[in-house]
């Protein structure tokens, strides 16, 4: 793993799990990993390196540790040191940090770039009438989603795949009009592949793919929203909901006046599921859009700020008010999060 970009992911003040960090770039989403990742302000970058293998990020946070720039707090934790909060600051203002992240979507980027790419090599080849090449590398799926979008667009193809990618490219900056048409294959043409395009830009390739990463998010976004939906078929399942679609269900028939044991009986699940759901819910809404009143009372609001309002949420523990009160976990997590959400104001 690239250490410059663990290094941003560490903090000075508030010890880290590397073991979390990794599971959360690699898309790993349990409550705790989510849990933990709203508290360290990296929610947003779930999923973001799915197909990287991290686990070389033992390896970055001992060469931290050797330059002076990190410091192991226990067995699991890390923080940065002084000397590494200044090399922090100063990565920060060189180092490409993602630009399109979100807290509602996944982009399979891969996915729509491997689409788009065998797309227009074979408007490409086609226009030159040669049938003999070898088409990009991509699953089943996507190469029957680009052979169907082919044969129903077949008749104006080459002109009108031409204007739009001549269109969309005239409307981004430079920068990301280079990154995206860099890696088109076509006749003759081959694209440049990660390695190439961080060499050629003269920085790492975790940055080159975040600069490819926010060049693809912005395509597709541009696809959906455009009035031309030549190319909307090939975006198909790329962009998805980050929440659990189970965790939505739950969420709506809570917030439609359902009690938990209701929505468990409707569900066939475990009230524990339910709770998870709810939870999951509410790491990645907005603080307006959880009815956190609904779980939490104003006595038992009233009795965990007492209890915690003056220790860092970090800190918090359950068992500090577990045996003297009759809030269960559950709820002490849904109010931990509530006040997540508000320190964040």
């Amino acid at each position: 793993m690239n250490k410059d970009l663990l290094l941003l992911l560490l903090s000075s003040t508030q010890p880290r799990r590397i073991k979390l960090i990794q599971n959360l770039l690699n898309g790993k989403r349990t409550v705790s990993t989510l849990f933990w990742a709203m508290r360290y302000g990296i929610l947003q970058y779930s999923a973001i390196l799915k197909t990287y293998d991290l686990n070389s990020i033992n390896g970055a946070i001992k060469k931290l540790i050797v330059d002076g720039l990190a410091k192991q707090v226990d067995e699991f934790q890390y923080q940065l040191t002084t000397k590494g909060q200044i090399k922090k600051d100063s990565v920060k203002e060189s180092f490409y940090i993602l630009q399109n992240t979100s807290y509602q979507y996944d982009y399979d980027v891969n996915e729509f770039k491997a689409r788009i790419l065998l797309a227009i090599q074979s408007v490409s080849e086609y226009s030159y009438q040669n049938k003999n090449y070898y088409p990009v590398k991509t699953d089943m799926k996507s190469a029957m989603i680009v052979k169907r979008w082919f044969i129903q667009n077949k008749a104006e193809i080459v002109s009108r795949l031409e204007d739009y990618l001549s269109k969309y490219l005239s409307q981004v900056d430079e920068k990301t009009a280079n990154i995206i048409a860099q890696q088109m294959i076509g006749h003759d043409v081959y694209g440049m592949t990660n390695g190439q395009l961080a060499d050629s830009m003269g920085v790492s390739n975790v940055e080159a793919f975040f600069m490819e990463y926010d060049g693809w998010v912005d395509f597709i976004n541009y696809i959906i929203n455009d009035d031309d939906q030549l190319l909307f078929p090939l975006i198909n399942d790329v962009r998805t909901l980050k929440m659990n679609h189970h965790a939505i269900q739950t969420y709506k028939q809570f917030v439609g006046g359902n009690t938990l044991d209701q929505i468990a009986n409707n569900l066939n699940v475990k009230i524990s599921t339910i709770r998870e759901h709810l939870l999951e819910m509410a790491i990645w809404l907005p603080e307006s859009k959880f009815p956190y009143a609904k779980i939490v009372s104003s006595e038992d609001e009233i009795t965990l700020r007492q209890a915690f309002d003056n220790q860092p949420i970090d800190n918090w523990q359950f068992r500090q008010i577990s045996e003297s009160t009759d809030i269960n976990f559950f709820e002490f997590r849904i109010y931990q999060i509530l006040r997540s959400k508000q320190d964040v104001k």
